[in-house]
């Protein structure tokens, strides 16, 4: 649900051409994995940042004084508005704690900010019940519909802390999408496994091992 919003969004914003093909939106995402002493999974931070469209259509009126600058108080109220509906897709976030199905819920103080035309949103998840000392934790950001394509910047785009044990390892996908690059004609990935198949090729997963 909330991909489609998000696409509808930089339809409006970018024009015509963005509702021709899949994705529609474009999110740079960086992220720390936290685990306490006892290698239990504590929180998973997250920092997306994203293309220039959406981030202006997405900070439109919110901006009091006109001076290009949004106010912090609009864009953290924003925050907290986005982290809320993004609940419906598991915040975009899949994950597998020991071989099992990873549950999330959104943490405290989801925060924005904006800065050189790009949107970052701020947020932390944490699990929705205990699941035990960490053996090995995947975690991976995509849309399954790729309505929203999710890339890893170089460098280091994630990290691990709380575990000094523990062995975190990034695999970044087979292939990145390019900020305008519209993969998939919106009629062929509507209502088959097109969508999927692309998303695959374009999801980086983190890794954590511990002994």
């Amino acid at each position: 649900m909330i991909g489609r919003v998000l696409a509808a969004l930089a339809m409006v914003c970018g024009g015509a051409g963005a509702a021709l093909a899949h994705p529609h939106v474009w999110v740079q995402a960086r992220a720390e994995l936290v685990l306490d002493q006892k290698r239990n999974l504590v929180a998973i931070r997250e920092s997306w940042t994203f293309d220039p469209e959406y981030s202006a259509f997405a900070v439109l009126n919110l901006d009091s004084k006109r001076d290009g600058v949004p106010d912090q108080g609009k864009l953290d109220a924003m925050a907290v508005e986005r982290l809320e509906a993004m609940a419906e897709t598991a915040f975009f976030t899949r994950g597998k704690i020991n071989g099992r199905p990873l549950a999330l819920k959104a943490g405290p103080s989801p925060t924005a900010s904006f800065s050189q035309g790009r949107l970052t949103l701020d947020f932390t998840l944490v699990p929705q019940g205990p699941a035990g000392p960490v053996r090995n934790l995947v975690v991976s950001f995509d849309d399954p519909d790729f309505y929203v394509a999710f890339g890893l910047p170089p460098g280091d785009p994630v990290k691990l802390s709380g575990s000094p044990d523990c062995v975190l390892k990034l695999n970044r996908p087979a292939r990145q999408a390019q900020e305008g690059e519209q993969l998939i004609p919106d009629d062929v990935a509507t209502g088959t496994p097109g969508a999927a198949a692309a998303a695959a090729d374009y999801t980086g997963r983190l890794l954590v091992a511990c002994p």
